[in-house]
């Protein structure tokens, strides 16, 4: 074949991968923020749980124990002061039980936060798809022992 019937070629077949390409690069970084967002969630209620299980007296929790755990998951300090660990991260999204007398649980939920927003939600109602309410909501609990 004659080179200047080939002109331009390479620009063309750029342009059809194009969309391809920026669709990986932002299913990437999605994915990359949710696994960021589910270990800091488990992060943070393991060392609620560490701390309800050390501080525990008679293996019971009061409520100022109760409180404190919840900040520590929330703000990463028993205190409660500064940013919370995630976006709109509450102490609503904690729940702290006993199962039995010689452990203590925390189950925690969250709805992610995605980088893109709602776009996701445009983008699936435009190629005819229903819109997801809750695209994902992450969840993590914990059982520790009372310290003996």
């Amino acid at each position: 074949m004659r080179r200047f019937k080939q002109k331009g070629s390479s620009t063309v077949e750029f342009a059809m991968m194009l969309p391809l390409l920026l669709l990986l690069v932002l299913m990437v970084s999605e994915f990359g923020t949710l696994f960021y967002q589910l270990n800091a969630l488990n992060k943070s209620v393991q060392s609620a749980a560490r701390y309800l299980s050390d501080v525990s007296v008679n293996k019971k929790n009061t409520t100022t124990q109760m409180t404190n755990a919840q900040n520590l998951a929330v703000y990463g300090n028993s205190a409660g002061t500064g940013t919370a660990v995630l976006p709109n991260l509450t102490q609503a999204n904690f729940v702290i039980t006993n199962p039995d007398s010689e452990h203590v649980q925390i189950v925690a939920t969250y709805d992610a936060y995605l980088m893109l927003g709602d776009s996701l939600n445009a983008l699936m109602q435009m190629i005819g798809g229903s819109a997801a309410t809750d695209f994902m909501t992450l969840n993590a609990s914990s059982v520790m022992r009372f310290a003996q």
